[in-house]
């Protein structure tokens, strides 16, 4: 019989490595320029200043004013004193009218704005630039109104005080030992706050900001 054939053995090839298309490496955020960060913080306090506010709070939007003192207008808060040094910002109300010595005064604790990176909120004139995300220093009047923040449902029983930046005093859930805000002047306690709205009058409350600004752990980018 015919011998079968061996089938021949095949020469080992070596496979060619394919090259794998590698993953393209993560960009790396890049740092927003100064520039670049205040006018994203610009956008924001338009967000906030753009809503119409009301002289007096208005029975629909504040529910009941049960923390209006039953002298009002005739007492009423004159001035809001905010100290910026750390770590309370000991917030105090200055009253006057028939009934002034039987209101509350405070202290009360609070949160001015952080500032935006690499700015010094502590300097008056940065304070107050448009964008910086510090609470302006020096003394304003009482400009209106509102119920919440646009920006921010958490943030209620708004009093404005330079409503072109958006900054007003408000009750905020976080309220640190340091400077944690976009520039407005949290309160720890809601009563406060809606105390201040519903015993303050606009262009005759005064807000009174002064002290030491500290930078904070953390400020916005």
């Amino acid at each position: 019989m015919p011998k079968k054939k061996r089938p021949l053995k095949r020469a080992k090839t070596t496979r060619s490595r394919v090259s794998r298309k590698t993953n393209p490496k993560k960009r790396r955020k890049t740092k927003p320029t100064l520039k670049e960060s205040l006018a994203r913080a610009k956008k924001r306090e338009a967000l906030d200043a753009g809503k119409p506010t009301f002289k007096v709070p208005l029975q629909a939007l504040a529910t009941t004013h049960r923390f209006r003192n039953d002298n009002f207008p005739d007492t009423y808060i004159q001035e809001v004193s905010v100290s910026l040094d750390d770590p309370d910002h000991w917030l105090t109300l200055t009253w006057t009218g028939p009934n002034a010595d039987s209101q509350e005064m405070g202290p009360f604790k609070t949160s001015p704005g952080a500032g935006l990176r690499g700015l010094n909120c502590d300097d008056e004139t940065t304070s107050r630039r448009s964008g910086s995300k510090c609470t302006p220093k020096g003394t304003y009047p009482v400009q209106g109104f509102q119920r919440r923040l646009n920006s921010d449902s958490r943030a209620t029983y708004v009093t404005w005080f330079m409503q072109r930046r958006g900054i007003a005093l408000h009750y905020f859930p976080i309220v640190p030992d340091y400077a944690a805000s976009h520039g407005c002047l949290r309160i720890e306690s809601e009563d406060v706050a809606r105390l201040i709205q519903d015993n303050s009058l606009v262009d005759e409350t005064q807000v009174v900001v002064n002290g030491t600004w500290t930078k904070p752990p953390k400020q916005w980018s």
